[in-house]
């Protein structure tokens, strides 16, 4: 169904739930040090412990109540961004696993994929080897049992690009279970499993495309379930309520498709960006668009939809407000930022704006019941939280600055 462009508008209501930082720190070793840039994070499956990723690369461990670094993570055999570029490893993504809340993974440029056991911070406890002819991996992410990891990989040469497999079971020896090398044709840039299906799993690449998958299948031809077109590349991916995925674009454009077994409700729910021009020229208005968003350009970098299960308890008025919504996490190049409520169901998204503490791009972020985490070039690890949960004295808040937790084959 086609529907006309309409201007977004920001919530006016008081009682539609508010988010406030409450506690923040800087990842940087020194306040000389202004060339480390926060660029991912992660939080463990018990949600006391965040993990941040930084340039140069750092994995920095911080208890997610109080902010307080813990640890920093390093490599045994190689150091990070080391003189000698040839053996030095830098970091691309990281991921804790979804049930260990110990577990922690990072995809390298050397061919390999590193877990830690975060209580021995100093020594990786598993080396995955990657593909025969030296891979670097750009994503890394595990299912929901913790058994697979799978690590999508930077584009070697014309059309050597692959997602990477490795059975958990039998770590011993770090080989390779298996690989799919047809789906995609350039950088894969993310790959996440789905926490409620194990054997589902998507990936978003620069070629455009988001892959769905059933790993369960013996093959990639028959694993292979749906390819979303994202028209431009795809710079986050993954899985979102109400049975969609998602895809943005590193030009700031969105979807949000459905993954229904009927062909005919596989389709675009609500699509959009930040730039009207873009959107109406390049896309148009698809017959399988439900909503065309065009978000103001006041906040022009979309950092992610925020997805966890439980989103509800961050934004619990806006969510009994906004049916079926997705919030998009955004900002501006000073750090500014909202959370835009879009939805296949209204024509306007509902804004609701952030007292910013960041005064650069933020680069990731992350949820957990009531609490938000952001990260970004300005080298500021934030939490932030739910208005409703500090009035109401969750019982999980014992203390006024803060405090919360965490939650982006077979081939065999």
């Amino acid at each position: 169904m086609k529907t006309k462009p309409t201007n977004s508008r920001s919530s006016n209501s008081s009682s539609t739930a508010s988010l406030v930082y409450t506690n923040k720190v800087s990842v940087r070793s020194s306040l000389e040090n202004n060339d480390c840039y926060a660029i991912d994070l992660s939080l463990n499956s018990t949600g006391n412990h965040i993990a941040v990723l930084t340039i140069p690369s750092t994995i920095q461990l911080f208890d997610a109540t109080t902010l307080k670094q813990l640890s920093s993570l390093s490599s045994t055999s190689n150091n990070f961004d080391s003189a000698d570029s040839t053996s030095s490893i830098t970091i691309s993504a990281i991921q804790y696993a979804y049930v260990s809340p110990h577990t922690l993974l990072a995809s390298t440029n050397q061919n390999l994929v590193l877990l830690w056991d975060t209580r021995t911070p100093q020594q990786e406890t598993v080396r995955l080897n990657g593909c025969a002819d030296e891979h670097n991996f750009l994503s890394v992410t595990s299912n929901s049992e913790d058994l697979l990891v799978a690590a999508g990989t930077e584009l070697k040469g014309e059309e050597n690009v692959a997602i990477a497999f490795w059975d958990l079971r039998a770590p011993i020896n770090g080989q390779l279970l298996g690989y799919y090398t047809e789906s995609h044709s350039d950088d894969i840039i993310h790959v996440e499993f789905d926490r409620t299906n194990s054997k589902k799993l998507v990936s978003g690449s620069t070629d455009g495309l988001v892959c769905l998958y059933d790993v369960g299948k013996s093959t990639e031809e028959d694993a292979l379930e749906q390819v979303y077109n994202a028209n431009g590349p795809v710079a986050k991916c993954g899985f979102a309520q109400y049975n969609t995925v998602y895809g943005i674009t590193g030009s700031n454009a969105f979807y949000v498709w459905s993954t229904s077994d009927d062909e005919q409700q596989q389709q675009t729910l609500v699509q959009g960006d930040t730039d009207s021009d873009i959107l109406s020229k390049e896309i148009s208005l698809e017959k399988s668009s439900k909503m065309i968003h065009h978000l103001p350009s006041t906040h022009s970098t979309i950092v992610d939809l925020l997805t966890d299960s439980r989103i509800n308890s961050l934004l619990p008025s806006a969510f009994h407000e906004t049916k079926s919504s997705w919030p998009l996490l955004m900002c501006d190049h000073m750090g500014k930022m909202n959370i835009t409520l879009v939805s296949s169901e209204q024509s306007e998204p509902i804004i609701l704006s952030l007292h910013s503490p960041h005064s650069e791009t933020i680069r990731a972020a992350a949820t957990y019941q009531s609490s938000l985490y952001s990260c970004s070039d300005d080298g500021q690890l934030v939490r932030w939280q739910s208005s409703s949960a500090i009035d109401g004295h969750d019982d999980n808040e014992k203390q006024a600055p803060s405090r919360k937790k965490s939650n982006n084959r077979k081939p065999y």
